[in-house]
C-alpha cells in the first residue's frame, strides 16, 4: 500500500457564489449558481487525489450511520479507495461542512464535528496492522483531532517503533492547534506541511526560511513544506531549501487545493522524484484542482499531470 491517509472524513456542501460579504437581509433569498455535495477532508482529498494519480491508498476514519456517511463511503470506493479501516458510528452524524464559494474562487467554511471526535488512541492503534504495509501514513488535521492529539507523540513514537519502514506525515488546519501541542508530535514526523497561514500562527513568523526554523528545532529531520497558495511552495529537506513557484490558471474553486498538493507530494516522495521536480508535481496537481468545483475533479492522471511540469 502506497499510504494510509488517516483523519477527518467530511460531507462537503459546496455553495456557489456565495458573497459572504453582502449577504440578503433577514429572511432574504438569494439565487446560487449550483449547491452540490462532495467529498471532504483530508481523507477523502488526499486519498482521492493520490488515486486518481495511481496510487494504492487506504481510508481511515469515521463517519456516521446515516445518508452523508454512506454517500461518502461510496464516492470513495468508486474512486478505488481501500474503505475497510473506515469505522461507522451510531452516535454522531457524519462530519459535514458547507463550502462559501466566493466569487473568484476563495472559500471560508461553516463546520461541524460530528463524529471527528470519536477517533482516538484506540482507533489509531487498531490500525497498526494496516500502517505496517503503507509506505506513508497522513494525518490531519492537528487542531480538528481533539480527542486524539494528545496521545499522538506517544503513538507515533509506537508506530515507528513497530513500523520503521513507515514514514509520517502531518497535516494542520487554519487555525491550527496550539504549538505546545505540536512540539512533542513533530520529533516523530517525517513530513509536516503547514499553510503559510498556519505556519505563520504556529511560530509567529512571516517569511518560510524562518518559519521552517522553528519547526525545525523540534523536528530534526525529515522534509518541510510550506504552502504558499498562489505563490507557490517552500520546501526544506534539512540539505536544501528550495522555493517554487506555482503555475498561473483561471480559478474556479480552491477547495481542497491544500489537500490535493499534499497527495501529490507525497506521490511525488513515492516515486522518489528530487526536491524540485516533487514542488511542481505538487503545485501542477493544486492548480488542477482549483480549475473544477470540489476536491478531486479537476485532478488529472500521473502522466498527464507529468507532461505538463
Amino acid at each position: 500500500m502506497d499510504a494510509a491517509i488517516f483523519g477527518l472524513i467530511v460531507a462537503d456542501l459546496i455553495a456557489e457564489p456565495m458573497d459572504l460579504r453582502r449577504p440578503p437581509r433577514p429572511g432574504g433569498l438569494v439565487k446560487l449558481n449550483s449547491l452540490t455535495m462532495a467529498t471532504g477532508g483530508n481523507v477523502c482529498n488526499v486519498s482521492a487525489a493520490m488515486a486518481k494519480l495511481g496510487m494504492k491508498v487506504a481510508a481511515v476514519g469515521i463517519v456516521g450511520e446515516d445518508v452523508l456517511g454512506r454517500a461518502l463511503l461510496e464516492a470513495m470506493v468508486k474512486l478505488g479507495i481501500d474503505t475497510q479501516c473506515v469505522s461507522v458510528s451510531k452516535e454522531a452524524q457524519t462530519s459535514a461542512t458547507v463550502v462559501a464559494v466566493e466569487p473568484g474562487g476563495e472559500r471560508c467554511f461553516f463546520h461541524t464535528p460530528g463524529a471527528t471526535p470519536l477517533l482516538d488512541a484506540k482507533i489509531f492503534r487498531s490500525c497498526f496492522d494496516l500502517f505496517r504495509t503503507c509506505a506513508w501514513v497522513q494525518i490531519g488535521y492537528f487542531g480538528l483531532l481533539p480527542t486524539l492529539t494528545p496521545d499522538l507523540p506517544e503513538l507515533l513514537r509506537e508506530l515507528h517503533a513497530e513500523a520503521p519502514g513507515t514514514k509520517i506525515s502531518l497535516d494542520t488546519m487554519n487555525p491550527p492547534a496550539d504549538w505546545k501541542l505540536l512540539k512533542p508530535i513533530l520529533a516523530d514526523v517525517d513530513l509536516f506541511a503547514p499553510s503559510r497561514a498556519e505556519a505563520e500562527a504556529l511560530t509567529g513568523e512571516t517569511e518560510p526560511r524562518k518559519m521552517v526554523k522553528i519547526f525545525r528545532a523540534a523536528m530534526k529531520q525529515g522534509l518541510i513544506g510550506i504552502k504558499l497558495d498562489a505563490q507557490g511552495c517552500y520546501l526544506d529537506d534539512g540539505n536544501q531549501a528550495i522555493k517554487v513557484p506555482a503555475y498561473k490558471i483561471d480559478v474556479i474553486d480552491t477547495t481542497g487545493a491544500g489537500d490535493v498538493w499534499f497527495g501529490a507530494l507525497l506521490v511525488a516522495l513515492r516515486k522518489n522524484m528530487p526536491l524540485e521536480q516533487s514542488g511542481q508535481f505538487a503545485n501542477r496537481a493544486a492548480a488542477d484542482c482549483c480549475t473544477a468545483l470540489d476536491a478531486s475533479a479537476g485532478v488529472k492522471n500521473f502522466d498527464d499531470t507529468l507532461a505538463r511540469l
